[in-house]
């Protein structure tokens, strides 16, 4: 029996590596006033990026339903397969939730779900390791150990562009965006434990990146044996710069180029950017 790995549209893989790892993509959507769109399906980043920036309201965002993932769970049984499903916090979404109503209506001991307690290339680490495991024969048991220990280690830094998104959201006051904007103040987010933080606010890119940087070098990060996840959100020469600058200043066993897609994006906004990787060999 194979280990078939299952998870959200919001850890927002290249599809190159969906592909190559067999992944299952389940994908949430994303709800604009004139329309309903099946979250990397029937609506690409790019064009939802499009779509976003013209919007005079934010989009929503819509949960897998447990039937959704009742179809797929028992698919994959049916065809021999145990599954591992790996998914974004349920604090950012009840997609997790919903996985949970789909494993206990089927009643099977072959299914396994595990919450990231993260959104994006956190969730995406997790589905790599997971396959290279997969690969050597490991476990499920070992894989959730495994996972688990990663998901306690995850490091995230993404720079917000425009607050634009933020005040439309209701994060921020008109009074906070305007005064951030005129000031240019780039937030800078983090992800932990399925909450999202500002730890830094730096006056432009250039010295955004920079805080960056430093941060990794204060943290003692050794990125040698490890695998960066370079993040934009419809800017990739913005992603390049990053990934530059990273390799500039540190030794990188691999980087890989991600697009942050339309549910994080929602709240971002078009222009962001940023790193996340694992703390641990």
């Amino acid at each position: 029996m194979s280990i078939k790995l299952v998870t959200d549209s919001t850890s927002d893989l290249p599809k190159e590596l969906v592909d190559k790892l067999g992944i299952k993509v389940v994908p949430l959507s994303v709800n604009f006033a004139e329309k309903s769109y099946l979250d990397g399906i029937e609506l690409k980043p790019e064009e939802f990026y499009e779509k976003l920036v013209t919007a005079k309201e934010l989009p929503t965002t819509s949960q897998v339903n447990p039937g959704e993932f009742i179809e797929v769970f028992q698919k994959l049984l049916d065809d021999g397969h145990e599954v591992l499903g790996i998914f974004i916090a349920k604090e950012l979404s009840g997609t997790f939730s919903s996985a949970s109503i789909a494993k206990d209506s089927i009643g099977s001991d072959k299914i396994h779900i595990f919450d990231s307690r993260g959104v994006n290339a956190m969730a995406g680490l997790m589905l790599i390791e997971a396959a290279k495991m997969i690969q050597t024969g490991a476990s499920v048991e070992d894989i959730l150990k495994r996972i688990q220990l990663m998901s306690e280690n995850m490091k995230s830094a993404i720079i917000i562009d425009t607050l634009k998104y933020l005040v439309k959201g209701g994060r921020l006051s008109k009074t906070q965006g305007a005064a951030g904007s005129l000031l240019n103040l780039k937030p800078i987010i983090k992800i932990q434990d399925g909450v999202v933080e500002t730890v830094h606010k730096a006056r432009g890119k250039a010295k955004a990146v920079k805080w960056i940087m430093d941060w990794i070098k204060e943290g003692g990060y050794d990125l040698s044996n490890k695998t960066v996840f370079v993040l934009n959100s419809n800017d990739p020469e913005f992603g390049e710069k990053i990934k530059d600058t990273l390799l500039e200043n540190f030794k990188v066993k691999e980087v890989i180029q991600a697009q942050i897609g339309s549910v994080v994006g929602t709240h971002s906004g078009p222009g962001c950017g940023g790193v996340m990787f694992c703390a641990i060999d």
